[in-house]
């Protein structure tokens, strides 16, 4: 998840460490070996039925009880491990509302503790990581923990901005640039009609379904408004892996650039089971955590969400000793992971491809984002809503080019074979 606020006045909702340990508070039957087990049963309202752990390695519980959700590089660690050692995490939920998104309705997203956002599982102390290394993470598995997940659109999140805080208000960044200077602009010329219903901008909540465990195949979409249906390709990943930042103090759960390239909410899509990611290590032990769970996204995360849900990710750690890097690095497996959960005849329907270009990248892609809105809006017959989510979780961005100085294009694109 995208998220680009500080949270509450006050940090009344500042969890940094609030337990540590392997997990075995919130895990049933486990017997002895110091929280090193294999498979178990996690307690508590839709936790899977059993988990499958990486047999006899550790376990750190941050879907039981959360650890923590900030940056902070005096946070004791919850597990220590050697390299080469496996080590399962199981992860909350960007927003920390769990269950609730079952059952929330779009209003209720606008009482969300945005001090809570961001709950991660660690820190887990490497042994031997000292500043100056690498820290490699190889990511071996990203699972569900629970078979639902969810996309938010609210005043906090998204590309274009803010929703209007009042009920059923319009999309106020949804403007033309030429109405800034003119009140009486009316709408902003667009595909959508103007009888179109849900096109209010108000708060959303999309959920979308799938099988616990589920690390391939497609989660089901069917559109809060319209009951429109769609298949969206997965491609599970952690939004959000990194270390302990370079200086001291308390720090939001950014992008890279916050205190050195220790990792954060990058978001990126392409760093799925069979990845491995490098990082910096200022810290010794490098005290790595991980969470906000996706299990579809698009490059992008245009609306602020991806496929938000509970998320077990197993890894094996590695260290490059000595070698200094300035932000992180990752082998992938492929640049679009999700195209291996399309089947041949969806694929050969195609993609929808839209384009902004001009001298400014942010609003190229706006005009990018806003046309692919507009096409399925009138062409799949969705709500302007649950084409915003589609784009978050299906559709790309990419910088095509950069050629034709000062101007730069941007394009969207979406698979067409989505629609059932």
């Amino acid at each position: 998840m995208c998220f680009v606020h500080s949270g509450t006045a006050g940090n009344t909702g500042l969890v940094q460490q609030a337990s540590a340990g392997s997990g075995a508070g919130v895990l049933s039957d486990l017997g002895t070996g110091e929280g090193r087990v294999g498979g178990m049963d996690i307690a508590g309202s839709g936790s899977p039925d059993v988990l499958a752990g990486p047999g006899g390695e550790t376990v750190v519980d941050g879907y039981g009880r959360v650890l923590h959700n900030r940056w902070n590089r005096d946070l004791p660690p919850v597990a220590t491990v050697r390299p080469g050692e496996v080590v399962q995490l199981l992860c909350r939920d960007a927003l920390d509302i769990g269950e609730a998104a079952r059952t929330m309705t779009p209003d209720g997203t606008l009482t969300i503790d945005l001090g809570l956002v961001h709950p991660l599982t660690g820190p887990v102390e490497v042994m031997g990581a000292e500043p100056g290394d690498i820290l490699e993470v190889e990511i071996l598995d990203v699972s569900p923990l629970v078979d639902f997940g969810y996309v938010v659109v609210s005043p906090t999140l998204g590309l274009f901005g803010s929703l209007r805080p009042e009920l059923l208000a319009p999309f106020a960044s949804w403007s033309e640039a030429s109405q800034l200077s003119d009140p009486s602009a009316g709408p902003a010329s667009g595909a959508i009609p103007r009888d179109q219903p849900y096109n209010s901008g108000a708060p959303f909540l999309q959920t979308f379904t799938f099988q616990r465990g589920q690390s391939d195949g497609c989660a089901h979409f069917t559109g809060a408004d319209t009951g429109r249906r769609a298949q969206v390709p997965i491609a599970p990943f952690m939004g959000i892996m990194g270390v302990a930042p370079l200086h001291k103090g308390m720090y939001r759960t950014f992008s890279p650039d916050v205190s050195g390239a220790m990792g954060g909410n990058t978001d990126i899509r392409q760093v799925v089971a069979g990845a491995r990611l490098q990082l910096p290590v200022y810290v010794p032990g490098a005290m790595f955590s991980a969470g906000d769970g996706h299990m579809a996204q698009g490059d992008g995360e245009v609306s602020g969400t991806a496929v938000e849900t509970l998320m077990a990710v197993t890894l094996r750690f590695g260290l490059v000793k000595n070698t200094v890097i300035a932000s992180p690095r990752a082998i992938v497996p492929s640049a679009d992971p999700t195209q291996l959960a399309m089947p041949a005849e969806r694929l050969s329907r195609g993609y929808y491809q839209t384009v902004g270009t001009g001298t400014d990248l942010m609003e190229n892609t706006k005009t990018a984002v806003r046309e692919m809105v507009d096409w399925l809006v009138t062409d799949q017959q969705l709500s302007l809503h649950e084409a915003y989510v589609l784009c978050s979780v299906a559709g790309d961005l990419k910088i095509n080019e950069t050629v034709d100085l000062p101007k730069w294009l941007v394009s969207m694109t979406l698979p067409r074979g989505i629609f059932v």
